[in-house]
């Protein structure tokens, strides 16, 4: 590396450094430092849970209101009454938490100046709050759970709060009320569920990236792009369900029967990359097995939308469809990893296949692990989603380090390869281009020939230099073989000097040479290349001062794109000023 290029990284690196234990340092500082700036505290509110009554008179804790299938699409009435002693502030509100029902709040205000019963006045109830949970019926039971501000004003000191239900499930239920700033209310509800969010955002734009990657950046065959392309859209997918699940966009937007609905199509729609995955991961895939599974998604999702659109028949059903198949294909990755353990235990080979199915496998009984949790605590739906997010960013950490093994693996593969392949185009006595080399190169060249005289383009030309290596016959029968071969090194040597920067040289034979000589003026290169190699070959003979000087007997031709002749017809005129310069020669030692 060099240097200018070590002092540049050491200096960013410096920088970098510099700018975290800035970073750190203020914010110890702010940390330090008395009031609320970093550390967040919990805001003051009135729970208010407790104390509702119906109108009947019994009293009952709201968090613990139950209903029964009968009750369904049923109005049920409660009441509070605000105490007295609770000092009621402006932008204050009953705040809660509700799933699977409609409701309107009134509020009915009491003016008693007078002990006196007769002075006693009830104030007409006034609806200050409604609420329709699946008001486009695209859910069922499932609606989701969203998040209520019922405001209300300083006069409501002392107010009877009325609140008439209408549940539309029997697993409907109304958790955490209290009075407390609207502001404050948010802000404790989205902070906990922001780091669920944003590990979300982090899977859902992981996805983007691999998609994204695949289509620019990965060239190979079809069946790879392929599980690339599956990969990518199983974690976007992932990545959007458990952006709802974290419930953040359906407490600001109000709309979660909406967030619900689509988490129910994104579960269907995950099974097809999943089958994708389970398809090419294995040694030997079914391609069969993906094609009928985004078949069977693509027939449910339309009936399912067909189904709502016309008859109001909710996607709840896609919920467990979904499930079905997944099942489907939980069991054929424990198929195919017990196939392929099989497969490498008979053949003892280590199979990448087997951990990433393995992987996929333990993904899968993560997502059930979660679904269990689901069912099992109703009132808690945030609950579920943590072990299936941090199950799949584990994934990804592992994929990436496999994929990393194999990316090394093939890299080393491709330049022994090249290595291998660079030897077989060398010749090894003299370190040039050997004659295969030279084949390979003449193919190329005819080919843009021709692409050139298509093309119309006349400017292309290149010189083919032949060379004969003089006097070899006459070094290894008085000096011997082993003489012979320093004797062509030297000269190799000389020709690829001479030649340099301005074209590629070739041995062809024996003591056969070829060179390919690039450039604008191509006789000014050429003569310059000769006279170089001719006074080299001078100096070199006058410092050996061998019995057997070294030469060279040469000639050229040149090729043009506006010629019609070809690569062959060039090679032939070139040996046959060759040959004419070698007659020239042999006479004048004579």
């Amino acid at each position: 590396m060099k240097k200018k290029y070590v002092v540049y990284d050491t200096f960013i690196s410096l920088y970098c450094l510099l700018i975290v234990l800035w970073v750190v340092a203020v914010l110890i500082k702010a940390y330090r430092a008395p009031g609320n700036q970093i550390l967040y505290r919990a805001p003051a509110y009135f729970d208010c849970s407790a104390g509702w009554y119906d109108d009947r008179g019994n009293i009952l804790d709201i968090d613990d209101l139950t209903f029964s299938k009968s009750e369904v699409g049923k109005e049920r009435i409660l009441h509070y009454q605000i105490p007295s002693d609770y000092n009621l502030c402006e932008n204050q509100a009953i705040c809660f938490f509700s799933r699977g029902m409609d409701f309107d709040v009134y509020a009915q205000s009491f003016n008693c100046n007078s002990s006196d019963s007769e002075n006693f006045n009830r104030f007409e109830p006034r609806k200050i709050y409604e609420f329709r949970q699946n008001a486009a019926r695209l859910s069922g039971e499932d609606i989701g759970l969203t998040a209520q501000i019922v405001p209300l004003h300083c006069s409501d000191k002392e107010s009877e709060i009325t609140l008439v239900i209408t549940p539309a499930e029997y697993s409907a239920f109304i958790l955490d009320m209290r009075i407390q700033k609207s502001t404050d209310f948010l802000l404790s509800v989205l902070r906990p569920r922001l780091s669920l969010f944003v590990a979300s955002l982090v899977i859902f734009f992981f996805g983007i990236a691999i998609l994204v990657y695949t289509f620019f950046a990965i060239k190979r065959e079809r069946e790879g792009k392929i599980a690339m392309y599956a990969w990518g859209l199983f974690s976007l997918i992932i990545g959007t369900m458990l952006v709802i699940q974290s419930q953040v966009l359906q407490i600001l937007t109000g709309k979660p029967e909406f967030f619900t609905t689509l988490k129910y199509a994104l579960a269907l729609l995950l099974c097809f990359p999943l089958s994708v995955l389970i398809d090419y991961i294995p040694r030997v895939g079914h391609k069969h097995f993906s094609f009928a599974i985004g078949i069977i998604v693509a027939l449910l999702m339309v009936f399912e939308t067909a189904g709502n659109f016309f008859m109001n028949i909710s996607f709840y059903r896609l919920f467990y469809l979904s499930a079905l198949i997944m099942l489907y294909i939980f069991a054929m990755s424990i198929y195919l990893l017990i196939r392929e353990c099989r497969y490498s235990l008979k053949n003892h080979k280590k199979l990448n296949t087997v951990g990433m199915l393995s992987l996929m496998v333990a993904l899968e009984v993560f997502a059930i692990i979660d679904l269990s949790i689901y069912y099992a605590s109703k009132r808690h739906m945030t609950d579920w989603g943590r072990w299936l997010r941090n199950a799949y960013l584990v994934y990804i950490l592992i994929v990436l380090v496999i994929a990393l093994r194999i990316s090394i693996k093939r890299n080393k593969k491709a330049q022994l390869a090249d290595k291998y392949k660079a030897d077989s185009l060398t010749d090894a006595m003299t370190g040039l281009y050997n004659k295969g080399a030279y084949i390979e190169r003449e193919e190329e060249l005819t080919q843009k020939l021709i692409k050139q005289r298509e093309k119309g383009n006349n400017d292309f030309s290149f010189v083919i230099m032949s060379l004969d290596l003089n006097n070899l016959k006459k070094v290894n029968d008085s000096m011997g073989h082993e003489a012979g071969d320093i004797f062509i090194q030297k000269a190799s040597k000389l020709l690829k000097n001479a030649v340099g920067d301005n074209g590629e040289v070739f041995r062809v034979g024996g003591d056969e040479f070829l060179a390919l000589i690039f450039g604008k003026d191509l006789e000014i290169i050429y003569e310059h290349i000769i006279n170089k190699l001719n006074k080299d070959i001078e100096d070199f003979n006058n410092k050996e001062k061998s019995l057997i000087p070294l030469t060279f007997a040469y000639g050229h031709a040149i090729c043009r794109a506006d010629q019609n002749q070809s690569i062959h017809d060039s090679e032939r005129m070139a040996d046959k000023e060759m040959y004419a310069c070698k007659h020239k020669m042999k006479m004048e030692r004579e």
